[in-house]
């Protein structure tokens, strides 16, 4: 030892105190490198957590649509069967027999409000179909209502032909949001 001192010209006790100087810095380094390593981890587990949070959030949304784009075919299968001719459409306009009009609004008013930025992409095209689906039955629904005394009899078979039509898209729509949200809860 007492060679190594004078070979770097140092007293034991100097060569103590770069020695105690070294470890000190070294174990600062160390404990540093531990944080940062701690801290990414940290950064990695919450990225997993938010990623986990967002993937359960889409399924979710995209079951809410499901359990809301059946609704609405039965909604919409209701509404038509309470049209089944032209003294039905008289009735309901003339306000001799119940309609609940507001239903339907309130059906477009739930689809409108579903945020399609977050639907898995495969749902966002069949979430803009079905609305316009529901938007454009109750627009015909409520034309037929208002205009009903002015409409002959080409007017009301197209009418309930559209009707049919829509129901038959509605249905064919759903299905489809079926088959995408059980692929959807199958990837999770």
């Amino acid at each position: 030892m007492n060679q190594l001192c004078s070979f770097i010209n140092l007293t034991s006790a100097e060569l103590a105190s770069w020695v105690q100087a070294g470890g000190t810095i070294a174990a600062i380094i160390g404990a540093a490198g531990i944080a940062i390593w701690q801290s990414r981890r940290q950064h990695e587990a919450s990225l997993a957590l938010m990623r986990a949070e967002h993937s359960l959030e889409r399924t979710e949304l995209a079951r809410t649509l499901l359990a809301l784009s059946t609704n609405c075919a039965r909604a919409i299968e209701f509404v038509a069967k309470q049209f089944p001719d032209r003294d039905a459409v008289h009735r309901i306009a003339d306000q001799e027999t119940h309609f609940d009009f507001n239903e339907l609004r309130i059906i477009e008013t739930a689809l409108i409000g579903i945020p399609l930025h977050s639907l898995p992409h495969t749902l966002v095209s069949l979430t803009m179909i079905l609305s316009s689906t529901v938007r454009q039955f109750r627009e015909k629904v409520e034309s037929a209502l208002r205009f009903h005394r002015q409409m002959d009899s080409a007017a009301f078979e197209d009418f309930f032909s559209v009707l049919s039509q829509m129901r038959r898209s509605l249905e064919q729509t759903c299905k489809e949001i079926v088959t995408e949200v059980e692929r959807s809860d199958s990837e999770v």
